[in-house]
């Protein structure tokens, strides 16, 4: 495959369909892992910010991986609802977000952290579990690596168990 060949195949989106169905049935071990899959999938749409899951099974293997909302090119807007639906759906117990940064920085903003705690307080609720939040750019930030993900935890299972 030519080299012209294979960014018009991985922009128009084949690779990214052909990446989340063979991710069927796998384990995601790391945050590079999922950063490695889904890498290529942002590359179809780079200009804007894209949210997306991983809804894994029991056995933390991947269901599906599904584009849940997109935006501009530094914003997009996520409905906890909409991912709970699709959790019912494929009867998933655990998630892990992860959406793009066009920019390139994978640092996350305080609207990340606050939709990451928004999003595990709602899973919580159903004992679902989001296992991370992970951010894309030029690199990747897991939360679960910075402890931002045991922090809402931490959290729950204060105001849960107090």
């Amino acid at each position: 495959m030519e080299k012209n060949q294979f960014w018009a195949a991985l922009k128009s989106g084949e690779f990214a369909s052909m990446v989340k169905e063979s991710s069927k049935g796998k384990q995601l071990f790391s945050p590079k892992d999922v950063f490695n899959v889904m890498k290529p999938i942002f590359a179809e749409k780079d200009d804007v910010e894209s949210m997306y899951c991983v809804f894994l099974n029991t056995k933390n293997r991947v269901i599906a991986i599904e584009k849940m909302f997109e935006g501009t090119i530094n914003h997009s807007i996520v409905y906890p609802r909409e991912i709970i639906k699709l959790i019912i759906l494929l009867k998933a117990t655990a998630v892990i977000l992860i959406h793009n940064h066009p920019t390139g920085d994978p640092e996350p903003s305080n609207d990340d952290k606050k939709i990451t705690m928004k999003v595990g307080i709602s899973l919580w609720s159903m004992d679902v579990k989001l296992h991370d939040h992970i951010i894309v750019g030029d690199s990747y930030h897991s939360m679960a690596d910075s402890g931002y993900i045991q922090k809402i935890n931490t959290r729950m299972k204060e105001i849960l168990f107090a």
